[in-house]
């Protein structure tokens, strides 16, 4: 879905936001002497059907990424997200219950920084959910950046991704009172999943957040 250009005083913002379907798991033997799963994924929002294999004993990372830090910045944006989540917010769709806190992902936070880079070097405020260099929607890109967990069986999963874009936007109050003007957007702020990051990225035509949360 796209949102026109949103605007507050000097914040100009486009939005975007998906939430994709659940994964399957099954078996796929031992690899390296390690048994291996692999994990089909269904995302009915781009009609994409894709796999990977993972470790059956894969765990995630909540610690930042050697070339991947996590800024002041983009700190404060998960501790504001979190606060919101924890006092439950009203909609346009309705009132949300409080969720618990979103915990940092390394992985995710990998995907989110490099979409953050490629949208920013595109000099627009266009926020496309599909990669212009290789068509890749939000959930192959977290799949690729690392974030390969095992889901359980017959549970719901979710990929999200929430974009906003527009000059000088650099104030975690600004970008989450924007997001919760939409109802996608606001929901997605108050999803029932643990793991989640934000990136921050600055190009010519401004700053750009990448919010990528995962999980059941």
């Amino acid at each position: 879905m796209r949102l026109s250009v949103w605007g507050a005083g000097a914040v100009a913002a486009a939005l975007v936001a998906c939430n994709p379907g659940p994964p399957v798991p099954s078996d796929n033997g031992g690899k390296n002497g390690e048994e291996m799963v692999t994990v089909t994924v269904t995302d009915a929002s781009y009609n994409v059907t894709f796999k990977y294999s993972t470790p059956k004993s894969f765990a995630v990372s909540r610690s930042a990424l050697p070339d991947f830090p996590q800024s002041v910045a983009e700190r404060e944006m998960l501790q504001a997200i979190n606060a919101e989540r924890a006092r439950g917010g009203v909609c346009p769709s309705g009132a949300l219950p409080a969720a618990a806190p979103l915990q940092f992902e390394a992985s995710l936070h990998k995907a989110a920084t490099l979409y953050g880079r490629e949208l920013a070097a595109s000099g627009k405020l266009e926020l496309p959910h599909r990669s212009r260099v290789d068509n890749r929607v939000p959930s192959q890109r977290m799949v690729d950046a690392g974030y390969r967990p095992v889901p359980p069986s017959g549970i719901q999963w979710v990929f999200g991704e929430s974009l906003a874009a527009g000059m000088n936007l650099n104030s975690p109050a600004e970008v989450i009172a924007a997001w919760k003007v939409s109802p996608s957007h606001c929901a997605a702020l108050f999803e029932k999943v643990l793991d989640g990051t934000a990136a921050q990225v600055t190009g010519a035509a401004g700053t750009y957040w990448v919010l990528n949360i995962a999980g059941w």
